[in-house]
């Protein structure tokens, strides 16, 4: 049989189950609806939630195998309030940025790690990306490429921001430092040293002028930038400084919204004596409710809202300038008051302080831990947040800027906080997942509908849609068996029950406690639950050391006065073992019952008699899965030490050790039906395929994060489910494409070689200077970049074979099929077109020096055609700055580079004025329409006087009328 029609290749299908999964949550504003669509990440997936209707509207999915960490929206563009763009960031170091009207990604890879943070500009024509390993690189989303590469941090890239008045990132790191880097110069000119410890996050209010940055305590520091004149800032005098700079005082705003005063220490001054064009001065602190670390910081520029691991969210609001002198002047007022009854000297300040600037809000308690926020200010005073909580729940709260907490209330002896009523939650968002783990799933006969239990709830999926159909409350499942007849579902608990649920009605049937814990036993349950082979009955084994039989019956139904529902009994028959039953299975053919325990075996038993068979050991942690083929043949077992084994029954012969299959321990398998193929999960967070009898690996499939519970082959072996640690409940499709073995390694291979060499290929210095720079390539080498400098190597070939050849040339197959072009000149351009602006780059750095230069005369002969002189003119640049040493070495390249050197600017010029003038005519039309537009809206408020006047002369005839009748 030959390779190519052996195996059928699984994919990854639908992925459901999940509300939100990673710390971050968004408002997203669409059809000019604010504070209504919410941004989450869901494992690789951006989920757009609507939370008035709690429905997913959109999911965004970049085709990346890696998780989301990070999610941006683009700031509206002037005259619109909608985001049409949303910048995601990938565990892998890959950044995507979609367009929400269209759905379609535009995608970066420049990181070597996880991306950590993201930022637009203020006119959202750039993104900013930080990572785990302490570089930020700066992307130019209009042209599709990298910028440039900031390297300074030496830890995890916390938060990025942009400055609104200057072209200018601000970025804070684990490494206790907040850098202010100028992106005209690619330099960090400012560092920012008053934290002893991390700095998790930071915010920017009042135009740019105040930071606030959180660390791993309960204070939030707030900081005073103003960027001056540095020729002036020679002149200035001490004594009028210091009377334009506020004290150099800590206030401290505790949860009563009382303040004190005290000294600053000597680490957290700033040396403001430097030739900075940045000053920075520290205004004093702003206390939290909780004294842990700070994980998020947000702000829409008039609400701070500050969230630890706790649910507590601390709210202050940023009082504008009206309101600042309003409380100066009644600060003064109590002043002066005090003083005359006193009979002393007024005690104050006209100085504005930080009391003056921000006003501490009630404390909002969310229903869980917190994993991610935002929040919206709206008209009114209205407050909008938006809370993902660890339980797989997304939350919407409003409150008002005037809001203020009751002194009178009572505390909470159990937190030591007050119960705030002054935030009304308007939508939970909780049916769409499990609120824990998924622990057991399991497809019914048909494949069109999956049933999945966790610690609190089961639930029926249609496999179609991925949309739930039923849920049910239900104890701690660590088993599932879906009855035959697709209408019941029986569960083992961890108390050591089994209950079984009618599906269609979400009624539970019965409840009893099958295996009795010992009092001594800290961990018990039912462990398994296993169909017999006719499905009359079911076999169940828990922590009492007894492995019972059980046959379903139905009995009358005293709930509905007549009629029969489905029970069970057990039966008479009942296996003592020597330790805690993990895992039981009866074989297809109802010839033999395996069960493993704790005493690091397994042991076969004759259906029938319940005589020992076989006993299997060797293995050095206890068996936690096992599963029969379909023919009775052969059974696997999985256990904790990250082995699968392949026995045969009829001897119980050890026919294969598979050693390392999953790291951490195999968490449970399963044989597709009617073959000697199966599939097993483990700790890892991978599924694999294998073959039981040529012992091989087949495909891994990866996707999780986290431990991987549970997995379940439909009956026809057509899909794949499983469930596990974080929350979601993945589908695998099998296509018919077919598998071969020995490319599917070669692909293994490439991967891992990717991954180790990312560091070197990154890092390598191949442009002049760059090494030890704070600004280099913002491009990595990647199997799609070496892809791209193939293309354009066999164009470059084909190239110079055509024109070697001269007027007898035939077109190549590629020119004439493909590109359908019969000039060579214009088949190496349409290649580098079809090269991404983003891997232009590195695919140009791959070049060899006799390619760089048959690529400058291809460049020469674009010039001369005025064809794509904007793209040619980057490629030119790009090769000349890489290659500058041997190319003024060459004597082959003089002649070229002359050559280009007149005409690259005469081109260029002619594009900048053709630009120039299409902005000027631009400007123009949009000149002529606004003027039309004003014309014709002071027609309309003409019309509209009108009308209210011809209305008012109507109610007072009308008026006059009644008078007169009367």
């Amino acid at each position: 049989m030959g390779l190519t029609t052996q195996y059928l290749r699984y994919v990854p299908g639908s992925v459901f189950g999940l509300v939100g999964s990673s710390r971050c949550v968004r408002f997203v504003t669409r059809f000019s609806q604010t504070a209504k669509y919410v941004a989450v990440p869901a494992c690789q997936h951006v989920l757009i939630w609507d939370t008035r209707r709690a429905i997913k509207v959109l999911t965004l999915d970049a085709g990346v195998c890696a998780s989301v960490t990070v999610v941006e929206p683009r700031p509206p563009s002037s005259g619109s309030l909608d985001n049409t763009h949303i910048a995601v960031g990938y565990s892998d170091g890959s950044v995507a940025v979609f367009d929400l009207r269209v759905g379609q990604p535009l995608k970066f890879n420049g990181h070597r790690s996880a991306v950590s943070a993201l930022s637009w500009d203020p006119q959202g024509m750039r993104v900013a990306s930080g990572s785990n390993d302490g570089e930020i690189v700066i992307w130019d989303v209009v042209s599709e490429r990298g910028m440039v590469r900031l390297k300074g941090h030496k830890g995890k890239i916390t938060r990025l921001r942009f400055l609104l008045n200057h072209n200018v990132i601000v970025s804070s790191c684990r490494d206790s430092f907040i850098k202010f880097w100028d992106v005209d110069v690619n330099h960090c000119f400012r560092t920012l040293t008053g934290h002893r410890a991390e700095v998790w996050d930071f915010v920017l209010l009042k135009n740019d002028t105040r930071l606030v940055s959180g660390s791993s305590d309960a204070e939030l520091r707030v900081w005073s930038l103003r960027f001056t004149d540095t020729d002036n800032k020679v002149k200035k005098d001490r004594d009028e400084e210091k009377i334009d700079e506020p004290p150099n005082k800590m206030f401290h705003i505790d949860t009563e919204g009382t303040h004190a005063a005290s000294g600053v220490d000597q680490d957290d001054q700033i040396d403001d004596d430097d030739a900075s064009i940045l000053e920075i001065v520290k205004l004093g602190s702003v206390l939290r409710s909780r004294g842990d670390r700070v994980c998020g910081l947000l702000t829409d520029g008039r609400v701070v809202a500050c969230h630890g691991k706790t649910p507590v969210v601390d709210l202050f609001i940023i009082l504008t300038e009206e309101e600042v002198e309003a409380k100066v002047s009644k600060r003064l007022k109590k002043a002066r008051k005090r003083a005359r009854e006193s009979g002393s000297a007024v005690i104050g300040s006209e100085t504005t302080q930080l009391t003056d600037e921000i006003k501490k809000l009630p404390t909002l308690r969310a229903a869980n831990k917190l994993l991610g926020l935002d929040i919206l200010s709206e008209r009114l005073g209205t407050i909008k947040m938006v809370t993902l909580h660890i339980d797989n729940t997304l939350a919407v709260y409003e409150s008002y800027l005037d809001a203020k907490e009751d002194k009178g209330q009572t505390l909470d002896k159990n937190k030591g906080t007050s119960n705030i009523i002054q935030h009304k939650q308007l939508s939970l968002l909780d049916r769409p997942g499990h609120r824990t783990e998924v622990r057991a799933v399991a497809f019914n006969s048909l494949s069109d509908q999956l049933v999945t239990a966790s610690a609190d709830s089961l639930k029926v999926w249609h496999r179609g849609d991925t949309q739930a159909i039923t849920t049910v409350l239900c104890d701690y499942a660590v088993s599932l068996i879906v009855v035959p007849g697709d209408r019941h579902a029986l569960i083992g608990t961890r108390s050591g029950r089994l209950q079984l649920f009618d599906l269609g009605s979400s009624a539970q049937l019965e409840d009893i406690m099958a295996h009795e814990p010992n009092e001594m036993d800290t961990d018990t349950g039912v462990w398994s639950v296993a169909l017999t082979h006719d499905g009359r009955g079911f076999v169940t084994g828990g922590s009492d050391k007894m492995v019972k039989f059980w046959k379903f019956e139905l009995v009358r139904d005293d709930g509905e006065g007549q009629g029969k529902r489905l029970s069970f009994v057990q039966d008479s028959r009942a296996l003592k073992v020597a330790d805690q039953v993990t895992c039981v299975r009866c074989s297809s053919n109802g010839r033999f019952l395996a069960v493993a325990t704790l005493d690091l075996k397994e042991t076969l038993y004759f259906s029938d008699t319940l005589k020992l068979c076989h006993e299997l050991y060797g293995k050095a942690l206890p068996a936690t899965c096992m599963d029969f083929s379909t023919d009775g043949t052969m059974i696997v077992t999985g256990s904790k030490d990250t082995s699968l084994r392949i026995y045969g029954t009829d001897f119980g012969d050890q026919r294969r050790l598979l050693k390392n299959a999953h790291q951490g321990g195999v968490t449970d398998l399963r044989f597709i039906p009617k073959t000697h193929m199966f599939f097993s999960c483990g700790q890892d967070g991978s599924v694999k395929q294998w073959d039981a009898d040529n012992f091989q690996r087949i495909v891994t499939l990866e996707g999780h994060t986290g431990i991987v519970r549970c997995l379940a082959v439909c009956p026809k072996g057509a899909w794949v489910a499983t469930g596990g640690q974080d929350r979601s409940i993945r589908l695998w499709e099998r296509t018919q494409e077919p598998l071969v073995l020995e490319e599917e390694r070669e692909e293994e291979r490439q991967k891992e070689e990717e991954k180790g060499g990312g560091t070197t290929a990154t890092q390598r210095p191949v442009v002049p200077g760059e090494e030890g720079a704070q600004a280099v390539r913002p491009s990595m080498t990647s199997h799609h970049t070496e892809q791209a400098a193939d293309m354009i190597l066999e164009a470059l070939m084909i190239y110079r074979e055509q024109i070697e050849a001269g007027s007898l040339a035939v077109p190549h197959q590629l020119m004439t099929y493909v590109y359908h072009t019969s000039d060579p000149l214009k088949f190496v351009l349409e290649v580098l077109r079809k090269v991404k602006s983003s891997e232009l780059e590195e695919a140009v750095i791959l070049l060899p020096l006799d390619r760089i230069l048959e690529l400058l005369v291809v460049i020469k002969g674009l010039l001369e055609h005025d064809w794509d002189v904007e793209l040619a003119s980057r490629i030119l640049v790009l090769a000349v700055r890489i290659n500058l040493p041997q190319l003024l070495a060459s004597a082959k390249a003089a002649p070229i580079i002359h050559a280009l050197a007149y005409l690259l600017p005469k081109k260029t010029l002619q594009l900048q004025d053709m630009v120039g003038f299409n902005l000027a005519g631009l400007r123009h039309m949009k000149d002529r329409i606004e003027q039309r537009s004003e014309t014709q809206l002071f027609a309309e408020a003409s019309q509209k006087v009108k009308e209210a006047r011809r209305k008012r002369k109507k109610k007072e005839r009308a008026v006059k009328r009644v008078l007169m009748t009367i």
